[in-house]
């Protein structure tokens, strides 16, 4: 009898902080990626929506960019966001230099930083995800 109230107790409580803070279960629907807004290197829509990434923003929801050099590809988290007459503003927090190379396919660092600030209207095709 003392088990089966130590469990319900436990239980119990679990389910108060789950409610308390809102928890969720951690499920593909929870922590997926979506497709917000693609735009080319003009800055003209080829996918999604601005204003969709926009609202996501005001919403507080995580962004995510996906941007092409010449050889490789690159994901970054938005470090910091800025909404600005309709456009999107985004800085990549700074990451240690890179040298990528392709026979055979490597990447090595090097000296210095790279940081930048990505923007809807932009001179990059930019591939804009929201954490749903």
């Amino acid at each position: 009898m003392k088990t089966l109230l130590v469990a319900f107790g436990a239980a119990l409580v679990a389910a108060v902080i789950s409610a308390s803070y809102g928890a969720t279960a951690n499920t593909s629907a929870t922590t997926s990626w979506r497709l917000a807004y693609a735009h080319d290197g003009q800055g003209r829509a080829i996918e999604g929506s601005k204003q969709a990434l926009v609202d996501a923003v005001l919403e507080g929801k995580p962004v995510r960019i996906y941007w092409t050099g010449r050889t490789v590809q690159h994901v970054s988290d938005a470090g910091f966001l800025t909404l600005l007459q309709g456009e999107v503003f985004a800085q990549i927090p700074m990451i240690t230099a890179q040298r990528p190379s392709t026979d055979p396919a490597t990447v090595d660092l090097r000296d210095g930083t790279w940081q930048s600030v990505f923007a809807t209207n932009g001179d990059r095709a930019l591939r804009w995800f929201v954490q749903n």
